[in-house]
């Protein structure tokens, strides 16, 4: 190769050409510049590994021209005469090459010839102790009532819950499902503590298979606006609108109401 090509640091190409450079998107030292329907690619001097895309990628294409800067002046290679048609200052313009030439879109497809298998979510051990704060419970009635008459009223305000007329293991009490930020569940007995925000799992436990909250929620069927809880007996999808703010005489009209015909307006059926 004779000295003028180590000259050369400049070359243009049609826009549709580029793909000839593309595996060469991570070398920093190229860039491209689009201008006059031409694509305008430039590159650091002495660089020998753009003496190999002159003689490899470039010099084949019929629309291939090559400049050389002088005293900061483009020339056609071989010629004396500035080319003033040239768009660009310095070899420093433009993008790096990877801005300008981008991979096909990727298409995802399904493995061919491997059956879907269906896996159910159920409640399995979490034997890494994680620590996890608490975001609802769910006990009898009557527990919540006796907590709630010691309880400041900000303590309760703190809480939603949605009760149902079905006993619990307190017989003959109904069942209700309170939600709270972390710190607000109180510790309760005969109840059951939970993590989670859309879906929730009793403390000690974590879903199998192990997925991201949203993906389980979404397997689950639950809606925009279901609250899904999974326990050792399998899985329960309620409205978040029958949980409303908790108040002591709220409780205690739920209390009563539990003892009746089923349970109040609003309440979890």
């Amino acid at each position: 190769m004779t000295a003028p090509w180590k000259d050369v640091r400049c070359a243009s190409i049609r826009v549709e050409e580029l793909s000839r450079l593309a595996d060469l998107r991570g070398r920093p030292e190229i860039r491209v510049s689009i201008a006059g329907g031409m694509a305008w690619v430039c590159w650091e001097p002495e660089s020998e590994l753009m003496q190999a895309i002159l003689v490899r990628r470039l010099l084949p294409l019929p629309s291939v021209e090559l400049f050389t800067e002088r005293g900061g002046r483009w020339y056609r290679l071989g010629e004396h005469l500035p080319a003033f048609s040239v768009p660009i200052r310095d070899g420093s313009a433009g993008v790096p090459l990877d801005r300008i030439v981008l991979p096909a879109p990727i298409q995802a497809q399904r493995p061919e010839g491997i059956p879907t298998v269906s896996q159910a979510v159920c409640l399995v051990r979490d034997d890494r102790s994680r620590a996890r704060p608490s975001s609802g419970l769910k006990c009898p009635l009557g527990v919540l009532a006796a907590w709630a008459e010691s309880a400041t009223s900000a303590q309760i305000a703190r809480l939603q819950a949605g009760w149902s007329g079905g006993s619990s293991r307190s017989e003959g009490d109904a069942e209700v499902l309170v939600l709270g930020s972390p710190g607000a569940i109180p510790l309760l007995p005969d109840g059951v503590r939970f993590w989670g925000t859309d879906l929730l799992i009793p403390l000690g436990f974590r879903a199998d298979p192990e997925l991201p909250e949203p993906a389980l929620h979404h397997a689950l069927g639950a809606g925009a606006t279901d609250l899904a809880v999974l326990d050792h007996d399998g899985f329960e999808l309620i409205s978040r609108a029958i949980f409303k703010p908790l108040s002591r005489a709220g409780i205690r009209l739920a209390r009563e109401s539990s003892k009746g015909a089923g349970p109040v307006e609003g309440s979890r059926a």
